[in-house]
């Protein structure tokens, strides 16, 4: 791999004509440079590969450093990205973090320090061409080319981790319950991720293919248990890490003698089993306490809060409420001895916990954090430079939740 930092040149402002699509980019440049602030970077990256995949994995690292550090990242009709604008330190991470990701890949990065080598800036803009903005994204190859699609598509692009809180005598982190992005499944099948059907099929294909990645060192590895969706037709063999829990659909509590064969069965392979599908709606029509489960499912909702429901205490303690969006999901559940908790709030609580604790983390927003906590793909985290605490089983400090 190619890095090379310029140092001369005196900066300008050229007033050619502009080519189709320029003219965002030069405003941008023209605004960086015309500040005159010291300590910002442009860095261009040359030679990305045509695929798609290892396009998005590097447009992310760039994205992820201007954020860091401000600026802005543009991509050309020649495959050339740039990152404008953005702080020394930032643009010095994501340059290392592109090194790694490429090893032996053919790739250049240039950076231009501003506004001393403005020109250099100037005069590749004066040559740029962008790409027009997305639309849709592009439909998949049809029904008969999903699976061909599916067989080669990464489960760790589509899954996130999401943390357990567990609020007690200390705040902790026991474990994750890994669940499906919709908007990141509906960017790798386009079209087809709209029919539920074909979606469930794509769900199903991708879990089985996660199962033997499972043992692997990695985010899909965390430290503590992990819950992860089971297709109701599969019975999974003995599982390659203690703490895993099988979650299945509401639907298999229909025959509540079936259930407890099958969660007999899972428990001699070492498997927990969950229950999915819980929330005020279902409540009315299911008896939650006679669900042969290890742990149940139960959606936050101030519909749930108004129903009020009568469970029994045992049933709450197996309890995990998730889509907690605020504090007084959290206080509700409390209330009615619910220990664990899951969502954007707990999210917020975790990635907060985490920062204040890390000293890599001077530089990280609160958001950031989260975010790379909750990917399961490797370069997704790179930026972070203490991914131990992403991936920790905390016992937390005491924090307002």
């Amino acid at each position: 791999m190619n890095v090379t930092t310029s140092s001369s040149g005196r900066h300008g402002l050229p007033g050619a004509p502009l080519a189709p699509n320029r003219g965002a980019l030069l405003e941008a440049a023209r605004r960086v440079v015309a500040a005159g602030v010291g300590g910002r970077v442009a860095l261009r990256l040359a030679g990305v590969p045509a695929a798609s995949h290892r396009r998005r994995v590097l447009k992310v690292l760039l994205q992820d450093a201007a954020q860091t550090g401000g600026g802005q990242v543009f991509e050309t009709t020649t495959g050339e990205m740039l990152l404008l604008g953005t702080q020394v330190s930032a643009a010095a991470r994501a340059s290392a973090a592109l090194a790694r990701l490429a090893g032996t890949a053919p790739l250049t990065l240039e950076t231009w320090m501003l506004p001393q080598e403005a020109q250099r800036l100037m005069s590749w803009v004066e040559a740029a061409t962008l790409l027009p903005p997305q639309g849709p994204p592009p439909a998949a190859p049809g029904i008969a080319g999903l699976d061909a699609l599916l067989a080669t598509l990464a489960p760790e692009l589509v899954f996130r981790r999401r943390g357990i809180l567990r609020l007690g005598q200390e705040m902790a982190l026991p474990g994750r319950l890994l669940e499906f992005s919709a908007a990141a499944l509906a960017a790798e099948l386009g079209g087809l991720a709209e029919d539920a059907d074909l979606r469930r099929h794509a769900e199903d294909a991708l879990v089985r293919r996660l199962l033997s990645r499972l043992g692997a060192p990695g985010p899909l590895r965390p430290q503590g248990t992990l819950l992860l969706p089971l297709p109701l037709d599969l019975m999974p063999g003995p599982v390659p890490r203690p703490g895993l829990v099988g979650v299945l659909p509401l639907q298999a509590a229909a025959d509540p003698d079936a259930l407890e064969e099958r969660r007999a069965a899972m428990a001699e392979q070492g498997w927990g089993l969950a229950v999915a599908g819980l929330d005020a709606a279902a409540l009315r029509l299911v008896a939650a306490d006679a669900i042969p489960a290890d742990w149940l499912l139960l959606h936050w909702s101030p519909a749930l809060a108004a129903l009020d429901p009568a469970l029994a205490p045992a049933t709450l303690r197996r309890c995990l409420l998730l889509g907690c969006d605020g504090p007084e999901a959290l206080a509700w559940g409390q209330s009615r001895g619910i220990t664990r908790f899951v969502g954007p709030h707990v999210e917020a609580v975790l990635a907060a916990a985490r920062l204040s604790g890390c000293r890599e983390a001077a530089a990280c927003t609160q958001r950031q954090c989260g975010e790379r906590a909750a990917a399961t793909a490797s370069a997704a985290r790179t930026a972070c430079r203490n991914q131990a605490l992403l991936d920790a089983t905390l016992p937390l400090a005491k924090a307002a939740a």
